[in-house]
């Protein structure tokens, strides 16, 4: 595969075997082995960054793609190449990395300007807003400065008003541990928000944090949680504390 960057005009090359494309892609088996197959050996690609595609093929071989390391903007890219080549896997993969993201204030913006770009790619693009919104919800001081400092009627403030506006479209997603939304990770436990089976920690994270425990009775008379944590013979040891010794652990 032969690549030309658009902006230096340098030329890369990517090698790779075709039958192990075609193992991994029907797209790729169709275009090596059917009935109209590729005989060429030399392909040019004009539609990806040689750094995404690079990527797609170390999916391809089994190879580690440090994903967590990568811009919004190459995941995009990547996502386009997964929706291209029929890689729902990679796709999802891809999803649930843009779903987990934290941003800042400082990136705000930048990240938003990835999702209008990419509304073409209607499922990544709603995923990245999601996270936008998300950040807005939890952060609206930070935003509401942002407005401020931004010009009106600027790039920047077309942007920030557009995801003002999504965040009246778009529900945010109950948390399948705190069954509330927005999340209460990392969020003390009080007599209103008690969820029977729900993940939690210490909010003093020396207090044997590296045990998992699940809240299941709530005493309105002592205001005390019992938990469970651990394991015995006899199945998983219980214990009571004050609820306010707590939060949330949903992730």
């Amino acid at each position: 595969f032969t690549f030309v960057d658009q902006h230096t005009g340098k030329h890369s090359e990517l090698h790779a075997h075709k039958l192990i494309l075609a193992f991994g892609s029907e797209v790729f088996m169709a275009q090596f082995y059917g009935p109209l197959k590729e005989e060429r050996d030399i392909i040019d690609v004009d539609d990806s960054s040689v750094d995404a595609f690079e990527a797609l093929l170390d999916v391809m071989y089994n190879k580690k793609v440090p994903i967590k390391e990568k811009s919004f903007e190459f995941l995009a890219e990547l996502f386009y190449l997964a929706d291209k080549f029929l890689m729902d896997e990679l796709q999802d993969f891809i999803m649930k990395e843009v779903s987990t993201r934290k941003i800042a204030s400082e990136n705000l913006l930048k990240i938003a300007a990835v999702a209008e770009n990419c509304e073409h790619m209607e499922r990544f693009s709603e995923s990245v807003y999601e996270v936008c919104v998300k950040f807005i919800r939890e952060n609206m001081e930070s935003v509401f400065k942002m407005l401020d400092s931004e010009e009106a009627g600027g790039a920047n403030s077309l942007v920030l008003h557009r995801l003002m506006a999504k965040c009246t479209r778009i529900e945010s997603p109950v948390c399948e541990n705190c069954k509330h939304s927005p999340c209460l990770n990392g969020k003390v436990l009080t007599k209103e928000n008690f969820v029977v089976k729900a993940k939690i920690t210490f909010v003093n994270k020396d207090d044997d944090d590296d045990l998992t425990r699940v809240a299941f009775y709530y005493s309105a008379s002592s205001s005390k949680v019992m938990y469970s944590y651990g394991e015995s013979e006899h199945g998983p040891k219980v214990k009571m504390e004050n609820i306010s010794k707590f939060v949330f652990k949903c992730e």
